[in-house]
């Protein structure tokens, strides 16, 4: 087994922490896109879901990427790509160019996402320890910040200034991380691929045919998480009628809940086993989610600050129940698997995003229709649901301590 330095640490933190930072800084201000795009809820969602087409083809041939070349060089292309895409993204004003950006957004954050996370895993092998979840809380550390800044400057900052500097810095701090942790990062392989471990769509088939279950239950655990990134500052705003700054509340008190929840994993894991946190998660935080937001949208008419309150907490509820799903059923995937972990994170992408990109629509539609409250009715209810899976989760219990220095 391998010893985690302080540095590696450090520097493999603050990849995961900067890029929670920079891919969601946009996404609690959500109503300026509105803003700047001049369409409806419906529209907004779909041009939102658009993104998916560019992950998923990037999906296809990420994974061999990575395996062919190493981390360094796709950790340094993607980042390089998204940040760009992103930092255009508040100067456009036609549906049809932001849709196309989206789709650029989706392959930079395709080849990060899958990057960072077979990085991780790899050394979670090599050292023992599991420092996924940790580092996963990291990376909603970054999403919170972003959002605690959007509140402080919504009001003076206009989004091209706030994304362009904001994610300049982001780039540039990146680097420096990326080049700090050269020597430990995953390196490049000239080995043989076989046919059926290539993320593509045969594989998909394969995979789907053996892997089934942990399929539907990875996509129903982390619903909740990709919608909140694009509808909870709108609900807070439109549903609750917060004001621009109160809006990213709702946001912060989801990332909130997913960093208690994250970085305490480690110690969880030391008396609850994955089963029991499967479950248990998925209850909870299913569960207080829909009953606080139905609250909300009922009391806000007539109390507002309650009804803020209760959304407020709603969202906080659903972070801390979403905490595990991520980082979790990820760990469960790649132990059920014969495949590699990073192609199983590439497959399991792959299969994700193509169910998200028509869940994202039919959310989007919904809340043109009726609201945005009964929208995300249906990713509560699907997280809740997610504790019928619970049986896939380990009955042991982790009693070691961490070898992390």
């Amino acid at each position: 087994m391998v010893t985690i330095s302080k540095q590696e640490s450090f520097y493999t933190k603050a990849i995961f922490f900067l890029f929670g930072v920079g891919v969601i800084m946009i996404a609690p201000r959500t109503p300026d896109l509105k803003a700047n795009l001049r369409v409806d809820n419906g529209t907004l969602g779909t041009l939102i879901s658009i993104g998916t087409i560019g992950a998923f083809v990037a999906l296809v041939y990420m994974g061999q990427i990575v395996h062919r070349f190493g981390a360094k060089p796709v950790l340094i292309a993607s980042s390089t790509w998204l940040y760009t895409a992103m930092i255009i993204q508040p100067h456009l004003h036609r549906p049809l160019l932001f849709a196309l950006d989206q789709i650029a957004c989706g392959i930079g954050w395709a080849g990060y996402h899958i990057t960072v996370n077979s990085q991780a895993l790899y050394r979670q092998k090599l050292s023992g320890i599991p420092i996924l979840p940790r580092l996963h809380g990291t990376w909603s550390a970054g999403a919170l910040l972003t959002a605690i800044i959007a509140v402080g400057i919504t009001s003076h900052v206009t989004l091209a200034v706030h994304v362009g500097v904001g994610l300049s810095i982001i780039w540039i701090a990146t680097m420096v991380s990326i080049f700090k942790l050269d020597g430990v990062l995953l390196p490049g392989s000239t080995d043989h691929i076989e046919e059926d471990s290539r993320p593509s769509v045969k594989s998909i088939i394969t995979y789907l045919k053996e892997e089934w279950i942990i399929v539907i239950a990875v996509t129903m655990g982390i619903m909740l998480e990709m919608s909140t990134n694009d509808w909870a500052s709108l609900f807070t705003k439109e549903d609750i009628k917060a004001s621009s700054s109160l809006s990213i509340l709702s946001y912060i008190a989801y990332g909130s809940g997913m960093i208690i929840g994250r970085l305490n994993l480690h110690t969880v894991y030391r008396f609850y086993s994955e089963k029991f946190l499967l479950r248990t998660s998925a209850i909870f935080g299913g569960g207080l989610f829909i009953l606080l937001i139905q609250i909300a949208s009922h009391i806000a008419p007539h109390h507002h600050t309650i009804g803020l309150l209760c959304a407020v907490l709603g969202f906080l509820c659903g972070g801390l129940g979403s905490a595990f799903m991520s980082p979790g059923m990820t760990t469960i995937a790649t132990r059920h698997s014969r495949f590699p972990a990073g192609f199983v994170v590439a497959q399991m992408a792959l299969v994700n995003t193509a169910i998200f990109f028509f869940a994202k629509l039919v959310i989007a539609w919904v809340a043109q229709a009726t609201s945005i409250t009964t929208a995300l009715m249906i990713p509560g209810s699907v997280l809740l649901v997610t504790a019928i899976f619970a049986n896939l989760g380990s009955d042991q219990v982790e009693l070691s301590e961490s070898r992390e220095n």
